[in-house]
């Protein structure tokens, strides 16, 4: 038999003494915890402290039960048994590999390891933490279990509070509110001892209350509305009533001290939200080959909708005034839980008789399960368009022009553009490679055009040297060069007519039709400059444009040659001339409004304050409501100035709260801390409140420029010495 079964024997009894003591000592605050769950929560918040306390104490007891390892084993061993002459580690090691002195050591050790048997290593009980916690925990939980239930205003009787006839009046021993909420809702019964609570709209509120002695009536009071009794049975008093908007009551009985306002709040169900989850977006077009479409919508409500839904479809056909509508509903059944379903209908373009220049309008409605009335949603529409065919005849696409603006690409985007076509190389043919390289060299022609305005050049027609004019707009060029180092510039290139054009001359107009976009320009503007933009920019800036626009030159021709590899030196060249030259010109902008008035310095030190401010002017005057308000919080000031703390007058501020119900934002709440201050005029905190309360509800005066006090006694003084 091996000596080490032995030791680690004695090792697992200290560590379940360990777990022993760190049980003892923190059992007490879970009883504590339970206790208070209980008397908040009920049975339900015992169970669940409860559970939450013990799984804690075990992984506490689990931790310190480790500390108590090997390394701690062989050091207690060590200590209590000198007779292992700190050799103790030797028992743990493998036999075959000891040899020498020290096997020799390991086999006196294992002779004497009977010794071990009778050493208790187990930690001593912590006695005094023990009975600290015990105790402690007798006494919270005392205390939490005699201390009268939250919301009541219990008063302890001298006499029995079952024996009739006690004298002294009623006072409240226990209430509960029991609280069933509408069934749509699915929310379960609950009940509580707190008697403010928020309850959802249509809620059925039962009042549980026991009183001692028995009162001969009692009920709950509701300002401004009629009173709910409290029937007898046996020894409790109850009643229900139906809460539909926020409220304030109290309780009431005869001969009852008169009882704070508690408050119920009404939460309102809220309507459903429709969100259109496919497509991402409310317009889209039909694709080639599409004979299907499956729009997607997700509903989700607080308590729920039904499953089934409408659907409302609707198909438009024909153009400009001859457009004719069919509208139909279909009913759908939704996926999902009832707090969020999914209707994903899918329709079938030809039997929804789409064709060219249709559109196929949806539109999901939904209704929540609210009682008695629901609320019904129409969400958002989704069309699905089939656009004409615009496209020309055979035979007729050489003789039509481009009509819509050319975008052009910032040099930032054709350095882009040219780094991903070097990336692309290997995977491209030669001949696409040159193509799409002299398609960059051509965007950067046309930015190169722009650019050239500001020199005072005339823009080349196309990109290439030849081809159609591009179409422009006939704006005047800015003196402020336009921003090049965006992605994606909205400008387009300015149109200047060429001599060699065509038939074109300066005054000319051109026919009128389809695919000439010079029409636009004859009908609405003209296509020169009306100056030369140049003889804006000072020497400097115009450099600057020059060697820009050389080395846009550069970037062109390298491009046009099929090497963009060659081009990129040249176009990052002119991006940094371009930066230098966008930041020159912001120096010539002329600033306004630094005129400043002269000082007069001799009118300094001078205290001559004449034709320096404005006359006194009358102070503001308040509205009748807000000069009750601004009273009453003067009157809960607790250290009034003498002679300006007007008197408290609690009937007109109740009544400036129901008449300004709309404005305010919590007028429950003010009006329940007026009803506490009129009943408990001695009560500093209630005063408290009800002044922060106004404070907020005071509605915030114009701001103005006031004129700045008289100076007193002593400041006068050091004005008289100025002078």
């Amino acid at each position: 038999m091996t000596a080490v079964p032995v030791l680690l024997d004695r090792q697992r009894d200290a560590q379940w003494r360990t777990v022993a003591d760190t049980l003892a000592i923190g059992l007490p605050a879970i009883l504590v915890a339970s206790a208070l769950g209980w008397r908040l929560f009920g049975l339900a918040g015992l169970l669940a402290l409860a559970l939450a306390g013990l799984c804690v104490l075990a992984i506490v007891s689990v931790m310190r039960a480790r500390r108590l390892d090997r390394d701690w084993l062989i050091g207690a061993l060590d200590a209590r048994l000198p007779r292992f002459e700190d050799s103790s580690a030797l028992l743990f090691r493998d036999r075959s590999g000891l040899s020498g002195l020290v096997g020799l050591q390991r086999a006196r050790l294992e002779s004497r390891v009977d010794e071990a048997r009778a050493v208790d290593l187990r930690p001593a009980w912590s006695r005094r933490p023990i009975a600290v916690s015990w105790a402690a925990a007798v006494v919270l939980t005392a205390i939490i279990l005699l201390w009268p239930a939250p919301g009541t205003t219990a008063r302890p009787t001298t006499g029995d509070p079952a024996a009739p006839g006690t004298a002294g009046p009623p006072a409240i021993t226990g209430v509960r509110l029991r609280i069933t909420p509408p069934a749509y809702t699915g929310l379960p019964v609950r009940e509580q001892t707190a008697l403010d609570a928020s309850v959802p709209e249509g809620s059925r509120v039962e009042w549980l209350v026991d009183f001692a002695p028995q009162p001969t009536t009692a009920s709950v009071d509701v300002p401004d509305s009629r009173a709910t009794p409290l029937v007898r049975d046996g020894t409790r008093w109850t009643g229900a009533r139906l809460i539909d908007r926020p409220t304030l009551y109290r309780l009431a009985a005869e001969a009852l001290p008169r009882q704070r306002l508690h408050r119920l709040d009404a939460v309102a169900d809220t309507v459903p939200v429709v969100q259109l989850i496919e497509p991402d977006r409310q317009l889209l077009l039909v694709t080639p080959g599409q004979a299907r479409w499956s729009p997607v919508f997700e509903v989700s409500d607080d308590y729920g909708v039904l499953e089934s839904a409408t659907l409302k479809i609707t198909v438009t056909k024909g153009d400009g005034e001859n457009i004719t509508f069919e509208q139909r509903s279909t009913s759908l059944s939704g996926t999902g839980e009832a707090r969020q379903r999914r209707f994903s209908p899918t329709l079938d373009l030809a039997r929804e008789g789409m064709a060219p220049g249709s559109d196929l309008i949806v539109q999901l409605i939904v209704s929540d399960n609210r009682s008695p009335e629901r609320h019904v949603v129409e969400g958002p529409s989704v069309i699905l368009r089939w656009p004409t065919n615009l496209g020309l005849a055979d035979g007729l696409d050489g003789m039509a022009a481009p009509v819509l603006p050319v975008y052009f690409a910032s040099q930032r985007q054709i350095i882009i553009d040219a780094e991903a076509l070097i990336a692309e190389r290997p995977r491209l043919d030669p001949a696409r490679f040159v193509g799409r390289s002299d398609a960059i060299g051509n965007d950067q022609a046309r930015l190169r055009n722009r650019y050239g305005q500001f020199m005072g050049g005339e823009n080349e027609a196309g990109g290439s040297g030849g081809g159609i004019a591009l179409p422009t707009n006939d704006a005047p060029p800015t003196p402020a060069l336009p921003t090049n180092d965006a992605p994606a510039p909205s400008r387009f290139e300015r149109p200047e007519a060429h001599p060699d054009h065509e038939g074109h001359q300066e005054g000319d107009t051109a026919p009128a039709g389809i695919g000439h976009e010079e029409d636009v320009l004859h009908e609405f503007g003209h296509a020169h400059d009306e100056g030369d933009a140049a003889t804006l920019f000072d020497p400097g800036t115009r450099s600057t444009l020059s060697q820009a626009l050389d080395a846009m030159w550069s970037s062109e021709r390298a491009l046009r040659q099929g090497k963009p590899e060659d081009a990129l030196p040249f176009a990052n060249i002119a991006l940094e001339l371009l930066k230098q030259a966008q930041q020159a010109t912001r120096i010539f902008l002329r600033r306004t409004g630094s005129d400043l008035p002269p000082i007069d310095l001799s009118r300094r030190l001078t205290g001559d304050r004449d034709d320096i401010v404005a006359e006194n002017e009358a102070p503001p005057v308040r509205t009748p409501a807000d000069t009750v308000v601004a009273d009453a919080w003067r009157a809960l000031d607790e250290r009034p100035m003498p002679g300006r703390a007007p008197p408290l007058a609690l009937g007109a501020l109740d009544r400036w709260v129901r008449e300004n119900r709309g404005r305010l934002s919590d007028p429950l709440a003010l009006g329940a801390a007026i009803d506490t201050v009129r009943n408990e005029p001695g009560c500093l905190d209630c005063r408290r409140r009800l002044r922060a309360l106004l404070w907020s509800a005071l509605e915030r005066p114009p701001v103005v420029v006031r004129r700045r006090e008289a100076p007193g006694t002593r400041g006068q003084r050091y004005l008289d010495a100025l002078r």
